[in-house]
């Protein structure tokens, strides 16, 4: 089996202010094998997109795009009643191999991406507990930082610090806008899951366990990304921002099976191209 790059933590940084000390993660660099995840990893794609066909893109809706909407009457096989307890934290932090103290630490952040997660999103309110969910929040999560598309200070945009005059600054900024996808495209998308997921035969059969692992393999994945995309504009870090944008691809076009330019969206969904 081929080795898959996935995100994980690779160093914690401590910081103290007087004596108050506070722990900061930071990934540096923001990719790592993490074999423990490659076989869910691998699950997923086979149950989503390998050989996936779609219809050409029309972005927007127009001429001819059929909105998606969910399916009356299905049966909702993608949610699962989630355990109090997240599976993949303490496994994580265990193949560390750190000591007590680094486990617990490692266990503790990697929790707090699932909150993060749980507490709410940037896009649209949909069920957490939600394999297809999972997988429209990591795909927009890498999409959005390969490409920038995150909310910055205008003196730390990505895209408004290439500007070199305020009309071009005004430019970027409409492109920018532009290729954020709209709430009814990740709606869509969401849907679009359910349908392919609920297909499958094997995926009816699985446990509300294998089903939170997934979950937790995909937020894990993407919330790492986000952090160190975060961290690199917050602190102009720019070998930070290459990794993090480096990542993202990775991430995507692992997953999908295409180059991270293949992929589109519009209101029946994502297509790779």
């Amino acid at each position: 089996m081929k080795k898959i790059l996935l995100m994980t933590i690779v160093s914690i940084a401590f910081l103290s202010a007087g004596t108050t000390a506070q722990t900061i993660f930071i990934p540096r660099p923001p990719v790592i094998y993490i074999p423990q995840l490659d076989p869910v990893r691998m699950h997923i794609q086979n149950l989503v997109f390998r050989n996936m066909v779609t219809a050409a893109s029309q972005r927007g809706g127009t001429t001819g795009a059929k909105k998606r909407s969910p399916a009356a009457g299905a049966v909702d096989y993608t949610m699962f009643n989630p355990r109090q307890e997240n599976y993949l934290p303490k496994m994580l932090a265990q193949a560390s191999k750190g000591n007590a103290a680094e486990q617990r630490q490692a266990e503790q952040f990697f929790n707090s991406l699932i909150e993060r997660y749980e507490q709410g999103s940037p896009h649209h309110e949909l069920p957490k507990n939600e394999l297809a969910y999972a997988l429209v929040h990591f795909i927009l999560v890498n999409y959005e930082a390969y490409y920038d598309l995150g909310p910055a200070p205008i003196e730390k945009d990505p895209w408004a610090k290439r500007a070199r005059t305020e009309s071009h600054r005004t430019a970027l900024m409409n492109e920018k806008t532009s290729l954020l996808t709209t709430t009814e495209e990740d709606r869509a998308m969401y849907y679009q899951f359910k349908e392919m997921l609920s297909a499958k035969p094997e995926f009816k059969k699985m446990t509300d366990k294998q089903k939170q692992e997934m979950t937790e393999t995909l937020v894990i994945m993407s919330r790492i990304i986000n952090l160190a995309h975060e961290k690199a504009i917050e602190n102009d870090e720019e070998q930070l921002l290459q990794e993090s944008h480096q990542a993202a691809e990775k991430g995507l076009e692992e997953l999908l099976g295409v180059p991270i330019d293949k992929i589109k969206f519009d209101l029946t969904g994502i297509h790779l191209k």
